[in-house]
């Protein structure tokens, strides 16, 4: 608490310092840009996916005496939750425009493009989400296996390698993780990179109507989340 905000900072700083250590200076990952420029663009696009879907699974769960006194949409408890996430993810925005500015030179017209990739984002840990308020409010601590799943998928997700490393014949794993491809968006919009081929948009359309349809689903049965809470 002595700390307070700054816990913002220091906790992604510590990430990247333990990471570049591993796979910069010992595994000697090859990367276009500085590596601890290049894994930072990732970990902020998968800390902000992580966070919303860790903390917005069990919004309504952890709402229950409110939603039992007086309606309101349900919707607007995941929603906050991506407020909450998103102050974090401003805070590293500001410490990798600052290691862009100290690199000098690697702005770019790119950039404007990190607002859709952004909303993308948030789509992401909302389509996940969404589905597990659904799912939460009627089968208890269902939510506590999405710790796991993302301690393992941060793994399987191109977070801090390049995916020039994976093995030809094994895109498709990549190509249908819809994180792989917003994170490559992100690296795009902050470095410069190749801009996210077709083959991500196939599974990122799919993550996108998975979202659409969890708010929908969310909205229809949100009255009927009363009678379990």
């Amino acid at each position: 608490t002595y700390f307070g905000l700054m816990w913002s900072v220091f906790r992604p700083l510590i990430t990247l310092t333990i990471f570049s250590i591993i796979f910069n200076y010992f595994l000697k990952v090859p990367t276009e840009k500085p590596y601890y420029i290049f894994a930072f663009a990732g970990m902020i696009a998968w800390n902000f996916f992580s966070q919303i879907t860790s903390n917005a699974s069990s919004a309504i769960l952890g709402k229950q005496n409110l939603i039992r006194k007086m309606y309101f949409p349900k919707l607007i408890l995941p929603l906050s939750k991506v407020l909450v996430a998103g102050v974090d993810f401003l805070v590293s925005l500001v410490i990798i425009f600052a290691m862009l500015a100290f690199e000098d030179g690697l702005f770019g017209w790119h950039t404007l493009v990190l607002p859709l990739f952004v909303l993308l984002n948030i789509m992401c840990g909302l389509a996940i989400a969404l589905w597990m308020n659904s799912l939460n409010i009627r089968f208890r601590d269902l939510h506590q296996i999405i710790p796991a799943i993302i301690g393992i998928a941060v793994w399987v997700t191109p977070v801090f390698y390049p995916t020039t490393i994976i093995p030809q014949g094994y895109e498709f794993f990549v190509y249908a993780n819809p994180m792989a491809g917003i994170i490559k968006g992100f690296r795009f919009a902050l470095l410069g990179e190749s801009f996210p081929e077709w083959q991500y948009w196939i599974s990122i359309f799919i993550m996108v109507m998975i979202c659409v349809v969890g708010a929908w689903y969310l909205t229809q049965t949100e009255d009927e989340m009363v009678d379990y809470a």
